[in-house]
């Protein structure tokens, strides 16, 4: 099943980092892909490259919306580097059962990535894999795809109010 976590508010990472340690609880094997975290600044990535049966890779760390000096064609290049890695790793003996692609909605969204691309991928990861691809900005394609399909939306945030991001909660 393909499953996608979109929108504007707060939980996309979160549910689908539940749905990792679900998965991971009934002794499956998972494939994380994260785009635009920078490596152990998130607590979830602090836990998640401790976990067996996890395989977790991180590509295009820096977004040139939150750092200006970032290039858009580097991170294209990061991008499809993180899409051709995930060619590479879902056959074989590297056989996943739930494979997490995390902010490649963002990628899509911001011309980093093309549907046909992602989508090219996706029809070769074995039917009984499932996937979840998370991130704002789903492309209306992406949803006609998927199995599951859960919007966040922000009723009321801190940021709102000038309250930065704290540690342990955002990040």
């Amino acid at each position: 099943m393909i499953m996608i976590n979109t929108g504007d508010g707060k939980g996309k990472t979160t549910a689908a980092v539940g749905q990792i340690i679900r998965s991971l609880g009934r002794g499956w094997k998972v494939l994380l892909i994260q785009l635009f975290k920078g490596e152990e600044f998130y607590g979830e990535q602090l836990i998640l490259k401790k976990l067996k049966n996890l395989d977790f890779r991180s590509f295009a760390p820096r977004h040139p919306f939150c750092f200006r000096d970032t290039k858009a064609q580097d991170v294209r290049k990061q991008c499809l580097e993180a899409l051709d890695f995930l060619k590479k790793n879902i056959r074989g003996k590297n056989q996943y059962n739930l494979i997490v692609l995390e902010e490649f909605n963002v990628a899509l969204r911001d011309g980093f990535l093309k549907v046909k691309e992602v989508l090219e991928v996706i029809k070769q990861i074995p039917p009984d894999a499932n996937i979840i691809i998370t991130g704002r900005g789903a492309p209306k394609a992406l949803v006609k795809v998927a199995g599951l399909v859960t919007e966040m939306k922000m009723i009321k945030h801190p940021y709102t109010k000038g309250i930065a991001a704290q540690k342990g909660l955002e990040y």
